[in-house]
């Protein structure tokens, strides 16, 4: 499904300061093969908040303690298990000398699926740059509010600036691929043949069962009942033979 952006206000800012400030742990879904300047782009944003001196620190070893950390989960996960990596960033949320983690993430080269919903659970805040042109933001506040906004953004200038953007199904076969299917014919969910012809439906229609051929004679229909030499046909105790 092919989805639309249109601008809905024209004011530019930076994505820094929509992204880092208060938030610890930032979880960056790479989709469009930003990785190799993972630590140039962090730094960039670090450095428009904090000032020029402000760098991260690649983490390599899981066992790093400075102010801005880098993880390049793609990276790191073949050589430690999920539950190590997990456990490092939870310390570091704890660590009050860590101000910002930033998790790298490019999901094509994941070796386990489950790890990009895991990490973004943890995350304060989530950018997916979704096309060459657009990003998401997420923000978990510390009220517990959630706010999850699309930006328009030039991947060639040096600082990310965003403008928001309004995200909407563009695709007329998205829409009708959203439609409620008609019902299957339940002649066509089986192997055997539950239809008949017209035929088939005349000499069933013709046919006449036993119970109504008896209505048709005089006395009617009858039950006929012939006793075996067991049965015990005295009405003073019909459950005499049962032994009881």
């Amino acid at each position: 499904m092919s989805v639309s952006f249109t601008r809905r206000s024209t004011r530019l800012e930076l994505l820094s300061a929509r992204a880092l400030p208060q938030q610890k742990v930032i979880v960056i879904t790479d989709k469009l093969g930003f990785e190799p300047n993972a630590n140039k782009v962090t730094t960039s944003w670090l450095s428009e908040q904090y000032g020029d001196k402000a760098t991260t620190a690649d983490v390599t070893h899981l066992n790093e303690s400075s102010k801005y950390l880098l993880l390049i989960l793609s990276q790191l996960e073949r050589r430690f298990e999920p539950r190590q990596i997990f456990h490092y960033i939870a310390q570091c949320k704890k660590d009050s000398t860590v101000e910002h983690v930033f998790v790298w993430i490019v999901e094509q080269k994941l070796q386990e699926p489950f790890l990009r919903p895991y990490l973004e659970h943890m995350a304060d805040s989530v950018i997916t740059f979704e096309d060459r042109q657009h990003l998401s933001l997420l923000v978990k506040k510390s009220t517990g509010a959630v706010t999850h906004k699309y930006y328009e953004f030039d991947p060639l200038k040096d600082s990310i600036t965003v403008v928001e953007a309004k995200r909407a199904a563009a695709t007329k076969a998205a829409a009708v691929s959203m439609e409620v299917a008609p019902p299957p014919n339940p002649a066509s969910l089986g192997t055997f043949k539950i239809d008949l012809k017209d035929e088939e439906v005349a000499a069933k229609n013709a046919l006449t069962l036993p119970f109504e051929f008896f209505k048709t004679l005089p006395e009617g229909g009858k039950i006929l009942y012939h006793p075996d030499a067991e049965d015990d046909l005295d009405e003073e105790d019909p459950d005499d033979d049962l032994l009881i």
